[in-house]
């Protein structure tokens, strides 16, 4: 519909564009109470750990020379959108996709160090839920997304790993791996009775096998500027693609 959007809140963290989806409000379902503080506290420390998560991603793919680099936040995390150019190697993926936890387990430690310690002690309940929620959200989650599951971080950081490796076979084997920790994850959760933690994960290993399918090697440059017998019509553009968005954060 002409002027329409669905993305309520725009900005730019240096020439990095964030934009903040409506449906982002539906991480309120998992607040720890329902007490409208508490609410409002949880979403608060939940946006800024899934920005910083996704800022990680983004600063390092920058760093690599990506242009340009989005963030977008929806439903229950976000995604960081940047084309993967002919210098992006493997291992510079790896890394990228690695960052966006790094970022969190660092500031969620600090918070959890800083609950150890005693410092949010006799302060008000808002205060307590709005510290745990972030180091949830940042530290719990940073760890948990390093499982190998696609779209994962883990999982395109499996990915990455493998096509160092054995780059003929890696989206092959990355499924195949996903498969097998995915249905372990959804099985160990319905043991316990975490009936949403399972279909949760099965929904995101459904995601990570149906990307991808089409997708090849990134791109190389040649070893050797290409000669008329090559048959080459002129130098064209490397092709990009976006890399496989870390979900939900």
């Amino acid at each position: 519909m002409s002027g329409y959007s669905l993305f309520v809140l725009r900005f730019s963290l240096g020439d990095i564009p964030v934009r903040v989806h409506f449906s982002f409000l539906l991480i309120a379902l998992l607040a720890p109470s329902t007490r409208i503080l508490d609410v409002g506290a949880w979403i608060l420390v939940a946006f800024l750990a899934i920005l910083l998560h996704e800022m990680g991603h983004a600063v390092m793919a920058r760093r690599y020379g990506a242009r340009p680099v989005t963030v977008t936040l929806f439903a229950l995390g976000g995604v960081t959108v940047y084309p993967v150019v002919p210098s992006m190697t493997p291992g510079r993926r790896f890394v990228i996709s690695a960052m966006g936890s790094v970022v969190g387990i660092v500031t969620g430690g600090l918070v959890l160090l800083v609950w150890w310690a005693g410092t949010f002690d006799g302060t008000s309940q808002v205060v307590r839920v709005g510290a745990a929620g972030y180091i949830w959200a940042a530290l719990g989650w940073g760890v948990l997304n390093w499982i190998p599951i696609r779209p994962l971080d883990g999982g395109a950081m499996m990915t990455s790993f493998l096509e160092i490796v054995v780059p003929s076979r890696a989206m092959t084997l990355s499924k195949v791996i996903s498969v097998i920790f995915g249905i372990a994850a959804a099985a160990v959760l319905w043991t316990l009775d975490f009936t949403f933690g399972a279909f949760f994960v099965l929904l995101i290993m459904m995601v990570g096998l149906s990307s991808g399918a089409e997708e090849a090697a990134p791109p190389r440059p040649p070893a050797q500027p290409p000669t008329p017998s090559d048959d080459v019509p002129g130098e064209r553009p490397a092709p990009q693609r976006p890399d496989d968005p870390p979900f939900p954060i």
